[in-house]
Protein backbone atom coordinates (compact mmCIF):
# COMPACT_ATOMS: atom_id res chain seq x y z
CA UNK A 1 0.00 0.00 0.00
CA UNK A 2 2.74 2.44 0.79
CA UNK A 3 4.71 1.81 -2.40
CA UNK A 4 1.39 2.08 -4.43
CA UNK A 5 1.34 5.79 -2.88
CA UNK A 6 4.78 6.85 -3.85
CA UNK A 7 4.48 5.38 -7.38
CA UNK A 8 1.79 7.75 -7.30
CA UNK A 9 3.67 10.86 -6.68
CA UNK A 10 6.70 9.75 -9.22
CA UNK A 11 7.08 13.61 -11.02
CA UNK A 12 8.59 16.38 -8.70
CA UNK A 13 8.65 20.14 -9.96
CA UNK A 14 10.21 23.33 -9.07
CA UNK A 15 8.64 26.33 -10.37
CA UNK A 16 10.07 30.15 -9.69
CA UNK A 17 8.18 33.19 -10.84
CA UNK A 18 8.88 36.96 -10.65
CA UNK A 19 5.68 38.68 -9.87
CA UNK A 20 5.83 42.68 -9.13
CA UNK A 21 9.34 42.71 -7.99
CA UNK A 22 8.71 39.72 -5.87
CA UNK A 23 10.56 36.38 -6.41
CA UNK A 24 9.59 33.10 -5.18
CA UNK A 25 10.09 29.05 -5.86
CA UNK A 26 7.96 26.32 -5.00
CA UNK A 27 8.57 22.63 -5.29
CA UNK A 28 5.81 20.37 -5.65
CA UNK A 29 4.97 16.41 -6.23
CA UNK A 30 2.16 14.70 -8.00
CA UNK A 31 0.88 11.82 -10.47
CA UNK A 32 1.63 14.13 -13.68
CA UNK A 33 3.98 17.23 -14.92
CA UNK A 34 0.72 18.87 -15.38
CA UNK A 35 -0.45 18.09 -11.97
CA UNK A 36 2.78 19.03 -10.77
CA UNK A 37 4.06 22.27 -12.10
CA UNK A 38 0.34 23.62 -11.03
CA UNK A 39 0.81 22.46 -8.05
CA UNK A 40 4.48 24.09 -7.68
CA UNK A 41 3.19 27.75 -9.63
CA UNK A 42 0.19 27.88 -7.08
CA UNK A 43 3.15 27.50 -3.91
CA UNK A 44 5.03 30.38 -5.91
CA UNK A 45 2.71 32.61 -6.36
CA UNK A 46 1.08 32.10 -2.93
CA UNK A 47 4.76 33.86 -1.57
CA UNK A 48 4.70 36.83 -3.83
CA UNK A 49 0.90 37.75 -3.77
CA UNK A 50 -1.54 39.16 -1.44
CA UNK A 51 -5.26 38.51 -2.53
CA UNK A 52 -7.19 36.66 -5.17
CA UNK A 53 -6.75 39.49 -7.97
CA UNK A 54 -2.71 39.10 -7.76
CA UNK A 55 -2.89 35.24 -7.45
CA UNK A 56 -5.16 34.85 -10.56
CA UNK A 57 -2.46 37.15 -12.14
CA UNK A 58 0.66 35.30 -11.06
CA UNK A 59 -0.69 31.90 -12.16
CA UNK A 60 -0.78 33.26 -15.58
CA UNK A 61 2.52 34.24 -15.60
CA UNK A 62 5.01 32.61 -17.11
CA UNK A 63 7.67 30.83 -14.86
CA UNK A 64 10.62 32.48 -14.64
CA UNK A 65 12.02 28.31 -13.88
CA UNK A 66 10.61 25.35 -14.34
CA UNK A 67 12.80 22.10 -13.33
CA UNK A 68 11.07 18.50 -13.29
CA UNK A 69 12.46 15.29 -12.99
CA UNK A 70 11.01 11.45 -11.58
Amino acid sequence: MIWSAFQATRIQCEICVEYKGRSACSTAQAADVLQAEAQALSGACSQVTGGVTETLECDRTTPVRRQCSE
